[in-house]
């Protein structure tokens, strides 16, 4: 493949006040094997001299970064659209200030849409900690096939093994400017806006993984102070319930509406033996650490 002549790919690049992982994120990008980039850097405001240093020498070392300092915070939901808004090329990515991706992540991913029924095309993720540690692989992310069967797979995948990583992928650019904004859905709360996103991809063409190149993607790890915060048992099952109809309510075609508005109480079902095997872990725990004592 040549890698010079080729067509334009745009990465989105958003940071606020993280320098200690930005330069290794940053670093992942401008040695892509796949060169023809555009690198759209938007520095949210931030108080942080040093994440404005870092994107001042970058700019300067490397004609394709265009770093754009926004004079009030923006926060990240419209700071990711923003960077989407200011892209020129044929196909576009988001790439997270502190995540780190295979050379050739790029290069391998581009060579997909040679199908013109795919919508997105990624690698395999594997979630590190903050030390770089691997936690694990999630599992694959591809869904193809015919649209009904796609739909169905991804309505019964569990959250928890990671399946709004799809937003990581790479997308055409007109494709992504067709389909509402992840950030614009109602139910956004805790990355459920990402959840919806990546349906609608999947209603309109087939989600293809390439496990050849990884995305090293970074976990957020909560305090002890905001998971107390957390809703109560009847709280949860609420907002279960309204976020599997928020995901109805992406689907276009009637049949496939009514088709996942039944599959809804398998969906509880799971949720509920899932929550009932981590209560039983927890009381299991804590007797065997009494028994230790």
């Amino acid at each position: 493949m040549n890698t010079t002549v080729t067509s334009l790919v745009s990465v989105g690049i958003t940071t606020y006040n993280r320098p200690d992982r930005l330069r290794k994120a940053l670093e992942s990008v401008v040695c892509q094997t796949y060169t023809n980039l555009e690198i759209l850097i938007s520095e949210d405001c931030t108080p942080c001299e040093e994440t404005k240093a870092i994107l001042s020498e970058y700019a300067e070392r490397d004609s394709r970064v265009k770093c754009f300092h926004q004079e009030k915070n923006l926060g990240p939901p419209r700071n990711i659209r923003f960077v989407l808004e200011q892209a020129l090329g044929e196909y576009f990515m988001w790439a997270d200030d502190d995540d780190v991706r295979d050379p050739r992540w790029v290069e391998a991913l581009i060579e997909k849409f040679n199908d013109p029924d795919v919508s997105v095309a990624l690698g395999k993720v594997i979630s590190i900690d903050d030390s770089d540690r691997i936690i694990k692989e999630i599992p694959s992310l591809e869904f193809s096939g015919p649209r009904t069967l796609r739909l169905i797979r991804y309505f019964l995948a569990e959250e928890r093994h990671g399946k709004s990583n799809i937003v990581c992928g790479l997308f055409r650019l007109d494709f992504l400017r067709k389909i509402q904004h992840w950030s614009l859905y109602r139910h956004n709360k805790y990355g459920g806006g990402d959840y919806l996103f990546a349906l609608d991809c999947i209603q309109h063409g087939k989600i293809v993984e390439v496990p050849e190149v990884r995305l090293f993607k970074r976990v957020a790890f909560y305090s002890k102070e905001f998971l107390s915060k957390e809703p109560g048992p009847f709280t949860k099952v609420f907002r279960h319930i309204r976020y599997l109809l928020d995901c109805i309510g992406v689907i276009k075609r009637p049949a496939d509406k009514l088709l996942l508005l039944v599959l809804i109480p398998v969906r509880l079902l799971r949720a509920a033996v899932f929550q009932a095997g981590q209560y039983s872990q927890r009381i299991t725990g804590r007797i065997m650490r009494a028994l230790h004592r």
